[in-house]
């Protein structure tokens, strides 16, 4: 490469940027990536440093060493082709796309063998620069997370910049031209304007990637989103969403990635007609309920519950009138719209009803509502004739706020059928998760959160079953939920992985990883509880809803959620009474969220995370338009154009100084023996030649004397600036004043100069 030390150090830099990104993007999918881009910065560092001492390789050695290069990227290919077959690993990509991203070790093992041949012409940069493009190329598509696209971004500047000196040495002759033998000889010119050539150009080039970020991203949010699906790359991933039909299988890993898509609308209206729009941003909406739990998974089928008496009362099949029960203040109504053959049907929880009134909820049948029916578990179900299944669903639910949100209704359970069900609902398969229950209560004990003597000590089966008693499983069950919610040890991540797959998920998750997503919290959660003999079951439904105006909400796949449902005692003077309890163990209560927990440099990198996910990763047309509307509310609040005009105003005032601080100041008297200097500098600054910061005297007087040769009729006296330059160098560092006679040929010479360049002027 060219001796100039700028020029080297951006051009590797650019290179190394480069290698960087394609190791960091495709390191999750292949590891050796990361091997490969960690040796080839290693080489490029070294390269750096050697060439500029010694020789690089000749043609043919470089061509030998491009021919190893390509048989041990064969090697590795073979490799990785074999362990495929035998292993399926990348199953879900396909042959087609695996090749393709077996190509981004080749990029870092030919960028570096390119960059170690000497000797190199114009043609060899840009293959280099072409090829860190294609390695940048691949980087793009693999790249999942911010990071990666924070080395794109640096990428983009160093290239800029390298390119800019790349142009400059051409034009210079410092790098030769393609070898060609009918080529002309290339005419150059200065580089630079500097004549000792120290200018790096980064200045220039980073306003130029500036300028073009700052084109590219309106583009880039204004351009409409392709429906097609995207080709996915890297490592298996699912979209964040509710699907009645599928296992619940917390055994299964991958990248989960929002989905945009909207599930269901609600619209919320009061008795009068008025729309309600303040419905709780953390509202759930239940979907199926599931009891049973094995080998890392949850069944299909809905809960077994206890009998309960009394129950809302059954309406009649004849009749198509519907009066929604009397469920206390504030009462409203909400009419929810699914799309055909919904996944299941989708109620506020909890679910609010009052003993002998009619049910809560009624679904249309033409335009009548129809009210729901009652099962002896407290929960309602409709079944739509099959005309209506074909339509999108319509249905309502009278529903009121309520002092605590996660409290449903209380009954008594019936005798018949009571032990069975609810037996069931506390199975737990696991006795690693009661031994860390038990230790977990043993400390709240011993820090107050919970009271001593709590246990029952009732013998059963010639054992003591030393379980709570039913008078503190509520205040048990919210004191387990608050230790998976807020402990620091605890993490949601939508990056699900299994680090000792023999172990069962739960007791991986407690015991080792303690990261994972809502499934995980939840089902952790309802086998904690059923271990200390409280009735669980785990709910799937969604949680939160997007308020598009005049009381209608959206809910989207991206807010799918799972969270526990506890079966607990709650004494109210001298009646006792069951209620179901929700209970949310996700951190910050999050349903699709970033990371909770930790440091708060991982809180930042988790919101910057989920941000890039949405706006860069999986930005879709529907997030355009949010972001659009978004962008225009923003813009037409009073407070955004307040801080617009103080931003404007700061920059055009930080702007003026600047340039006044840089204005080039007239060059300095530095005593009476050179005193006259200043004239010549009055003379050629009026004409347009001003000193610049950090010229010295003799660098003036050169661009000053080409200036002057310039202009007509001026070559003639073109030389005296430098001539004036040589004499106050003698006499400043020389000590060597002129004469007489030389004064007066100074003076005579100034005003030559003077006369010459008045009359260029006219």
């Amino acid at each position: 490469m060219p001796t100039e030390a700028t020029f080297r150090f951006s051009t590797y830099l650019t290179l190394a940027l480069a290698c960087a990104a394609v190791g960091y993007a495709q390191a999750p999918m292949l590891p050796e990536a990361a091997v490969f881009a960690g040796l080839a910065v290693g080489a490029l560092v070294a390269l750096y440093f050697v060439e500029s001492r010694y020789a690089l390789l000749s043609i043919p050695a470089a061509n030998r060493l491009g021919g190893i290069v390509g048989a041990a990227f064969l090697a590795w290919v073979g490799y990785r082709v074999k362990r495929e077959i035998d292993t399926g690993e990348f199953a879900h990509l396909g042959w087609p796309m695996l090749f393709v991203a077996m190509c981004g070790p080749l990029v870092l093992m030919l960028l570096a063998a390119k960059a170690a041949r000497g000797e190199k012409h114009a043609g060899d940069y840009w293959t280099l620069h072409g090829t860190a493009l294609a390695g940048i190329g691949l980087a793009a598509a693999f790249a999942d997370e911010a990071l990666c696209f924070v080395l794109l971004g640096l990428y983009l500047v160093a290239a800029v910049w390298s390119l800019t000196l790349f142009h400059l040495a051409r034009s210079a002759g410092h790098v030769r031209p393609v070898p060609s033998p009918d080529a002309p000889a290339p005419r150059t010119a200065a580089a630079s304007g500097d004549p000792h050539g120290s200018r790096t150009g980064f200045r220039s080039a980073l306003l130029s990637a500036a300028v073009a970020g700052a084109v590219a991203l309106p583009l880039y949010l204004l351009t409409p989103r392709s429906t097609a699906a995207k080709a996915e790359f890297g490592t298996a991933s699912a979209e964040i969403g509710y699907s009645a039909d599928q296992m619940v299988d917390l055994k299964t890993t991958g990248t989960l990635k929002p989905s945009n898509e909207t599930a269901f609308e609600v619209v919320a209206t009061y008795p009068d007609g008025t729309p309600k729009n303040d419905i709780r941003p953390d509202q759930r909406w239940r979907g199926r309920t599931h009891h049973q739990y094995s080998g890392g998974a949850w069944n299909r089928d809905a809960a077994v519950l206890p009998t309960i008496a009394p129950r809302a009362k059954v309406p009649l099949r004849e009749a198509g009138e519907w009066n929604p029960p009397a469920l206390g203040q504030g009462q409203y109504r909400l009419e929810f719209a699914l799309p055909p053959r919904p996944e299941a049907h989708f109620v506020a929880d909890p679910v609010l009803w009052v003993p002998d009134e009619p049910p809560p909820l009624a679904g249309y049948n033409e335009d009548h509502p129809q009210p729901w029916t009652p099962g002896y578990d407290g929960t309602f179900f409709w079944e739509p004739i099959q005309s209506l299944r074909r339509r999108p669903l319509r249905y309502v639910q009278a529903y009121a706020p309520r002092s605590d949100p996660d409290l449903g209704p209380g009954f008594q359970l019936e005798s018949h059928l009571y032990n069975d069900a609810r037996d069931q609902l506390r199975i737990n398969p696991l006795e690693r998760v009661k031994e860390y229950t038990d230790a977990l209560i043993a400390r709240m004990v011993a820090d107050g959160t919970l009271p001593a003597g709590w246990r029952d000590a009732q013998v059963l089966l010639n054992r003591r079953t030393l379980l709570p008693r039913e008078e503190h499983h509520e205040r048990l069950a919210r004191a387990l939920c608050t230790h998976l919610a807020t402990s620091p040890e605890f993490r949601y991540t939508l990056e699900l992985k299994r680090e000792q797959p023999k172990l069962d998920p739960v007791e991986e998750f407690l015991l080792h990883s303690k990261s994972g997503h809502c499934q995980r919290f939840a089902t952790a959660l309802v086998l904690m509880l059923r271990s200390q003999g409280i009735p669980a079951v785990y709910v799937r439904g969604f949680k939160g809803c997007e308020h598009l105006g005049d009381g209608r909400y959206a809910v989207k796949q991206e807010q799918a959620h799972a969270w526990a449902e506890a079966l607990v005692e709650v004494v109210d003077g001298p009646v006792r009474r069951s209620h179901w309890l929700s209970l949310d163990p996700t951190p910050d209560g999050s349903a699709a969220g970033s990371d909770a927990g930790g440091p708060w440099w991982r809180a930042t990198n988790n919101h910057i995370g989920a941000w890039f996910r949405h706006h860069v990763v999986n930005y879709t047309a529907e997030q355009r338009r949010k972001d659009l509307a978004a962008l225009a509310e923003t813009a037409t609040r009073p407070e955004f154009l307040v801080a617009l005009v103080i931003i404007v105003v700061l920059v055009v005032g930080a702007t003026v100084a600047y340039r006044r601080a840089r204005r080039p100041a007239p060059l300095r008297e530095l005593d009476g023996r050179v005193r006259w200097f200043g004239e010549l500098v009055a003379v050629l600054s009026a004409h347009g030649f001003v000193p610049e910061r950090g010229e010295t005297l003799l660098e003036y007087a050169t661009r000053a004397a080409a200036g002057v040769g310039s202009r007509p009729g001026c070559v003639a006296v073109a030389h005296i600036p430098v001539t004036w330059a040589e004499s106050y160098y003698q006499e400043r560092f020389g000590n060597v004043p002129p004469s007489d006679a030389r004064r007066t040929e100074r003076a005579a010479d100034l005003e030559s100069l003077r006369r010459a360049l008045e009359s260029s002027r006219t």
